[in-house]
């Protein structure tokens, strides 16, 4: 095989992204210790169940939430189970439907996202203390491009899946 500049370029990059998981994953770990409302694992869920409770169709059904999440539903219906034992999410009657819920963050849900993302927003400003807003804003710009980039290969998966 041939190894030109494209393939190295995308080896270091999948060098780069284990090195920002890791990273990420230490970031995580750093954070439920000193928030101990939201269970691990489980942060990711709630925002998500508000972004979409937040969208004009009033509420999120389990099975929308799981491919949003990008997660098997029966992983992401162990976390909501979690988020409504602690509280943090309401589990309604779906109007339209009987047989399905609709999951909704709970006030103190709300509260808990708010502290959560006040100490990682506490922990970014610390780790990024020498970057510019111009940088910040390349990077993300670059990252959502590289995960909406990445994300139709998974989505089609999920959708076989189904």
């Amino acid at each position: 095989m041939v190894d030109d500049a494209g393939t190295a370029a995308r080896h270091q990059l999948l060098a780069d992204v284990r090195e920002l998981l890791k990273a990420v994953r230490v970031f995580k770990s750093e954070l439920p210790a000193r928030h101990e409302t939201v269970a691990t694992g489980t942060i990711g869920v709630l925002a998500t169940i508000d972004a979409i409770g937040g969208e004009p169709v009033g509420g999120c059904h389990l099975k929308d939430l799981a491919v949003r999440c990008a997660l098997d539903p029966s992983t992401v219906s162990r976390a909501v189970a979690a988020l409504v034992r602690s509280g943090l999410v309401a589990r309604t009657a779906d109007p339209a439907d009987g047989r399905a819920s609709v999951l909704a963050v709970t006030e103190q849900g709300r509260q808990a996202l708010d502290d959560f993302t006040r100490l990682a927003d506490e922990r970014l400003a610390d780790a990024l203390r020498e970057w510019r807003p111009e940088d910040i804003a390349v990077l993300s710009a670059l990252l959502r491009r590289f995960s909406a980039d990445l994300m139709p290969r998974t989505e089609r998966t999920l959708e076989v899946a189904r």
